[in-house]
Parts: structure tokens; sequence; C-alpha cells
């Protein structure tokens, strides 16, 4: 990966358009557009381009395969239906958005050295792109990344998570100190709203110490983040005519070809009342949510719920940060506190203000568990294992459901994977894999291109953190 800092105009230009109101950006510049320079444009005209280029990643093929590998989504058709079977190789992996976002983002960043908002978003999408890339690869480049050096090393993956601690810790110092003189030219995510990337920085630190197995101090950042379901950091699409790049991305690949689905995955199972492993009790209801999550592979247009075109898609949330303060309570700090968090959640579940008007009038209920139901013999411990396990094994139970469409359930079933008690036990779906899928292949562009790149373990091989 010999990377520069180019620039590659005119595409994120283009997606610029996409996301803004100006009836032009390129009045009084060069008319050929293929001799711009990033210098000739102000550097806020990148954001919606690389915001864009992050969210295609982060909502595209590597989520699927995510769900794939971890019981949620099946796969039908050829392509598809190979990653669902573990029939990859390192041609289906890309790490494209080095330069589609992450050069972009620095660029902003370089010349916006006074403007504490940009210092900010910059700074938080790195880390939400860089922080995925390590999860799910390990040992990834990132303190040479887009230097002009050749054959750049590969930094260990548990460095990579310090260092993204660290460039959060600038963030939300700069996003904590904005002044009305920062603002941004444009942000298709926020637009420019500091208090929502603030709380986005302190949850992505969340999450990443979660990955890392700090739970006190996943706990304590978590109290920092999100506070809401509106001050969620989702991809909304937008409604244009004759475009469809913009819609939801389920949509988008099931009005092309009968490919994606939940099926009977076990994610579905889950929330099926007639289901042997259904999490329906006498506390918890799951009709509506079981409607809400399910894909049909047959027919964009007749899925109204999570894959409907115009469903916004969750990229940093409210619901996430929740379940960290219950997960990361219940590790860190006690039982009340994990199962206090946990409850929160259920009450939200029970507005039935996380699903679509799809669901309306279907049963839903999350009565407010006690600590009873955790004891030996209670209605979430009828196994009779101690306690805490139980309440733990019911939280990451709901980060599984709750995660559905995001890297949660994926990101969890690795890092728990030897906490037996917990784990929420999805079948292979395959017989002839050697075990659950620990990491992607490195990319194709990086293996041929870089002789730095490690010896290529497998899919197989836990990363460093999971070991």
């Amino acid at each position: 990966m010999k990377t520069t800092h180019k620039i590659y105009i005119v595409p994120l230009l283009m997606l610029g358009l996409l996301f803004s109101n100006c009836e032009s950006l390129v009045d009084g510049i060069n008319e050929n557009p293929n001799r711009f320079t990033a210098s000739e444009l102000d550097p806020g005209l990148f954001l919606n381009g690389a915001e864009y280029n992050s969210i295609n990643y982060l909502l595209g093929p590597t989520s699927r395969m995510a769900g794939y590998w971890s019981g949620q989504l099946i796969g039908y058709d050829q392509t598809e239906l190979e990653r669902y079977n573990y029939n990859v190789t390192f041609t289906d992996f890309t790490w494209d958005q080095y330069q589609s976002v992450l050069t972009a983002l620095r660029e902003i960043r370089g010349r916006t050295t006074e403007n504490k908002l940009y210092q900010g978003i910059t700074r938080v999408l790195e880390a939400q792109l860089i922080g995925n890339y390590a999860s799910l690869y390990g040992d990834i480049p990132y303190s040479n990344a887009l230097k002009n050096i050749d054959n750049p090393e590969f930094d260990p993956q548990a460095k990579v998570f310090g260092d993204l601690q660290m460039l959060l810790d600038e963030a939300t110092n700069s996003l904590s100190n904005v002044t009305p003189q920062d603002v941004v030219l444009e942000d298709f995510l926020f637009n420019g709203n500091a208090t929502k990337w603030l709380q986005s920085a302190w949850t992505l630190k969340a999450r990443f110490y979660m990955l890392t197995k700090q739970y006190s101090m996943a706990y304590g950042a978590a109290q920092n983040g999100i506070s809401s379901k509106a001050n969620s950091m989702v991809f909304k699409p937008l409604n244009l005519v004759g475009v469809t790049s913009t819609k939801n991305k389920f949509w988008i690949l099931l009005n092309n070809t009968p490919s994606v689905g939940t099926g009977n995955s076990y994610l579905i199972q889950l929330l099926n009342v007639g289901s042997s492993v259904s999490r329906n009790n006498a506390k918890t209801n799951e009709t509506a949510r079981l409607k809400y999550y399910t894909i049909d592979e047959n027919n964009a247009d007749i899925n109204l719920g999570i894959a409907n075109q115009l469903e916004p898609q969750p990229l940093i949330t409210y619901q996430e940060n929740l379940l960290i303060l219950a997960e990361a309570g219940a590790r860190s700090q006690s039982f009340t506190i994990g199962l206090g968090h946990l409850n929160t959640w259920r009450s939200q579940l029970a507005t039935g203000g996380y699903f679509n008007a799809s669901v309306n009038g279907l049963s839903k209920l999350y009565t407010a568990y006690t600590a009873s139901d955790f004891n030996p013999g209670g209605m979430e411990n009828l196994d009779s294992i101690d306690p805490n396990t139980a309440l733990l094994r019911e939280i990451i139970e709901e980060r599984y459901i709750t995660g559905f469409t995001t890297f949660m359930p994926f990101d969890d079933a690795r890092r728990v994977r030897t906490e037996s008690a917990i784990v929420v036990p999805f079948p292979n779906n395959t017989a002839t894999v050697p075990g659950r899928v620990e990491r992607f292949l490195y990319p194709e562009a990086e293996v041929l291109a870089n002789t730095s790149v490690p010896a290529e373990p497998g899919l197989f091989v836990p990363t460093p953190i999971n070991q």
C-alpha cells in the first residue's frame, strides 16, 4: 500500500452534489475537471463524499458477510451464496476506503486546522473506519498508511486500537470546544451538530474498549455516549427521483436480484415464538420485531420493515450505547447496574419507536426484568447457572438481536467465544468448516502490492485481541 494524499476530485464532488442543496459547486473553477487540484477547492466539499463512501463500505458486502457468519442472514444467489457458505478468497475483500475515505478526511483536517468541528468530525470518521478494519482483519497498516512509503508495515491490532483511542480523545477535545465560528460546508450525517458528533465519538470509544475487553473503560466512555435515538448516527436514505444509489442498501441489492434474506436464520428462530430456541417468555413478546426484521429475498418491494427502501440503517446508535452500559456495567460495576441499563433499553423497545409503521398493531412486550428472574430456576435462568452469568447471557443475546445489520453480533461472537455460558450458539452454515469465522482475509490488492503483508492465517484463526 504505497499511498499518497491524492484526492479523486470528480467522484467526491459528484457524491457531494447528491447530498447538498448547492446550485453549483463548480462555478468559476477550471472548466476541465480532470485538472482540478485539491487546493483549488474548499476542503469541506470532500466531507459528504467521504461519509458516503464510508457508509457504502460499512453497510455493504462486508456487513453482509458478518451477518452470514453470525447466524443472522442467509445468502441465496451465486455470489452471496458462496459467501454464506464461506467460499471466499482475498478477491472478496477490499481496503479501497483508505483512499476514498481516509485520504479525503486527512485532506480536510490538514487544511482546517483552526476549525474544531472539522478536526473532530474527521477523527471520528477515521476511527470508525480503521477500527472496523482492525476488528475484522487483526493487524493492519495504520501508522504509515497514506504515506509515500513502499510496503508499509502492519501495526499490531492492539496498538491500532490504542492509537484510535488517542485519536478519539483528540476528537472529543475538539468537539467539546466548538465555537460559533466553527462551521462546516456540508455534513450528510449530522449537519454539523457538534453534540451528536461528540456523543458518537464517546460511543465509538466505548465500542473499542468492549472489543479489547476493557470493560470498566467501556462503561466510563459510554456514560458520555449517545443519549437518545435522535442523536444516533444512521444512514438516512434519500428519495431522489431516478436515483437508487441513495436508498436502503438491502433494498438496492434485492431490487436487482433475490440474493439475501433472513429465512429461518438463527436470529429469526430466536424471535419466533414457535421455535425451540425462542426467547419469548412471560415478559417478552417479539412478534413485532420478528416482522420488522424479516427480509424476503424474492422481491425488494414487499420488504416494508428493516429493508424498506427508505428505512434508516444504524451505524453508531443509542441502543448500542445502552447495551454497552448494560454489559460493561454488569461486568465492571454490579449486577444491579447492568440490569438497570438492560431494562432501560427494554422500556425503549416497548414504545415501538425502534420499529416502523409496517408492524403497527402487532404484539410487543418488554416488561422489566427483576433480579429474581436471574436466580437459579428463574425465567432467565432455567439451567440454574450463576445469576451474574445468566444476566450477561441475556444481555449478549439482546446485543445479538438489537445489533442486526451491524457488526456488533459478529464482533461479540468472537469476543466472548471462550465464555461458553454466554455465547449465542448459532450453528455453522455448513458442516465442512473447521470452526467459526474469526477474521476476514487480507484484500487482494494489498497482498499483491505490499510485501509486508503477514502470512495469511485464514478465516478461522482468532485475531490477537480474541486469542
